[in-house]
């Protein structure tokens, strides 16, 4: 073979590999990208719930002790006199012990909170 011949398919060959390298790389950083994404917005829907959670706690302590008689649950929401405080509730419990109030919710079947207020 001439030397110019194996040069050349040499160079081909080292073509083909960068080409196969590269593009590995812009897939696995496509699918790297698109994960880092996904979890993006799920951190922030979860970032979102928690405040609507703070949100609705802050509402029910304020007007403690006739909040507790103000809260409804119904078809997966959380009323607060007649309006929506949260949706999306997958369960909610109120129990009242002497001067102590504890409110146990779950939010999406993601987020679970206990609260304790004092009457």
């Amino acid at each position: 073979m001439n030397y110019k011949n194996i040069k050349k398919a040499f160079s081909l060959l080292e073509l083909i590999f960068v080409i196969l390298i590269g593009s590995l790389i812009v897939f696995y950083s496509t699918i790297y990208t698109k994960e880092l994404y996904e979890n993006q917005v799920l951190n922030q829907e979860l970032a979102m719930m928690k405040l609507d959670l703070n949100s609705a706690k802050i509402i029910i302590e304020k007007n403690l002790p006739s909040s507790k008689n103000k809260l409804l649950f119904k078809e997966n929401k959380l009323f607060y006199e007649n309006s929506i405080l949260l949706e999306k509730v997958s369960s909610f419990s109120m129990l009242q012990n002497a001067n102590i109030l504890k409110i146990k919710i779950e939010l999406d079947k993601k987020i679970i909170q206990e609260w304790s207020f004092r009457l």
